[in-house]
């Protein structure tokens, strides 16, 4: 699914996306997010995620229920150092990509 470049509109990820269950990959890239909702958690089907050029600090913890997560994009984002250890602790097999 892709809702990507909607800045500066889309500053909100509904907590129902947590019902698309089957769904395989999510592009928000280029929004002006700043929270991600703990529902991704539900996405166990999701294999790229792609949250590039957003408003995020923090992802919530459910993001390492992703399991089946192969990619996942934080590049420009205001992550801190301690924050980026965290999600690598969430998802060891996923590749970060933070650039």
């Amino acid at each position: 699914m892709n809702l990507s470049d909607n800045r500066p509109t889309f500053t909100v990820l509904p907590k129902e996306i947590g019902e698309l269950r089957n769904l395989k990959e999510l592009n928000l890239e280029n929004n002006s997010l700043t929270t991600i909702p703990k529902e991704i958690g539900k996405l166990q089907n999701l294999k790229w995620l792609r949250l590039g050029s957003n408003s995020l600090t923090t992802l919530p913890k459910e993001i390492g229920k992703l399991r089946n997560l192969k990619e996942l994009d934080l590049s420009s984002n205001s992550l801190s150092v301690k924050e980026k250890k965290r999600i690598r602790k969430l998802l060891p097999k996923c590749s970060i990509i933070y650039f």
